[in-house]
């Protein structure tokens, strides 16, 4: 099953320093009808708004939206995420990572700059890797199950999501996360009447 959802957009008012719809035209200050730019129609019968200058208006009250640089946002959002993070160029190499990587993988961001995700998961071929971006178009998701290495040579089971983002071109981001902990709960589970 799918949703969708629409995002009404928002663009800045300049001149009050909040933000309004860009589906919503100001109610008409002339009681009568009049339309917004959706199509619907106001009633005729309310009463006309209270016209206040743009001047003369208490900006203390109105709230406005910080300004964040996009990179800030960028890692404050992946470094908030429970999952390793992986982002990978168009030949399957990982340019950028999440501070849960380490703990994870037992690779620091530097060390993992330029290796191929084969390295980390060696299911993943350079043909599966072209299979999988090819597939992901059209707002797909893939999640599946791989055996994942980590720097000193144990591995674990590992549940991998992949998706696209647009950074730098078309860049794979690959989400991992250890299963080890489900794997005995979910035996004993399965075992139970």
């Amino acid at each position: 099953m799918k949703l969708w959802f629409k995002k009404q957009e928002e663009t800045p008012d300049t001149e009050s320093g909040s933000a309004v719809l860009e589906n919503q035209a100001a109610p008409s200050p002339v009681p009568g009808p009049a339309t917004r730019d959706a199509g619907v129609s106001i009633p005729a019968n309310l009463p006309p708004a209270n016209p206040v200058s743009l001047e003369n208006r208490d900006t203390s009250s109105v709230p406005v939206r910080p300004k964040k640089n996009q990179k800030a946002l960028y890692y404050q959002l992946m470094n908030a995420l429970y999952d390793a993070v992986l982002i990978l160029d168009d030949n399957g190499h990982v340019v950028d990572c999440n501070e849960r990587v380490p703990s994870v993988l037992g690779h620091t961001r530097e060390e993992l700059w330029d290796v191929h995700i084969s390295t980390i998961i060696p299911g993943i071929t350079s043909q599966i890797f072209a299979k999988m971006k090819t597939g992901l178009h059209g707002n797909h998701r893939v999640l599946l199950n791989a055996r994942c290495h980590r720097k000193d040579g144990t591995s674990f089971s590992g549940e991998i999501g992949a998706g696209l983002i647009d950074l730098t071109g078309e860049n794979l981001v690959l989400t991992i996360r250890n299963i080890e902990k489900r794997s005995p709960v979910k035996a004993i589970v399965r075992k139970t009447p």
